[in-house]
């Protein structure tokens, strides 16, 4: 699973049981001395070069759409980082496996 930093925001997909799609993206940042996860279709915020990350990426479903994402916001000079060894505890990025029960 990639994981994406850009300024102190680190953000990336949350994992569905279909290997490849996600359930959610979210945005992962430290609110004091906690690590706060927040969808990334409900996270609020003033700096414009967020927002424009945020309206790029918070519908993607695949993680090649996330990766299209970061790759278009590149181009237009928003420095975003790729991080292999995320500081905070990866199950925040995980997420909730919903198993259906079967009935004849």
């Amino acid at each position: 699973m990639k994981v994406y930093k850009y300024g102190d925001y680190y953000f990336s997909g949350v994992s569905h049981v279909v290997p490849g799609y996600f359930q959610d993206v979210v945005f992962v940042y430290k609110n004091g001395n906690n690590w706060t996860s927040i969808s990334a279709e409900r996270f609020r915020t003033n700096d414009s070069n967020l927002n424009l990350i945020k309206e790029k990426i918070k519908y993607a479903t695949h993680e090649d759409d996330l990766v299209k994402a970061v790759n278009e916001l590149r181009k237009i000079g928003i420095t975003i980082e790729e991080v292999n060894k995320p500081p905070f505890p990866e199950k925040l990025l995980e997420g909730k496996k919903k198993i259906q029960a079967e009935f004849d």
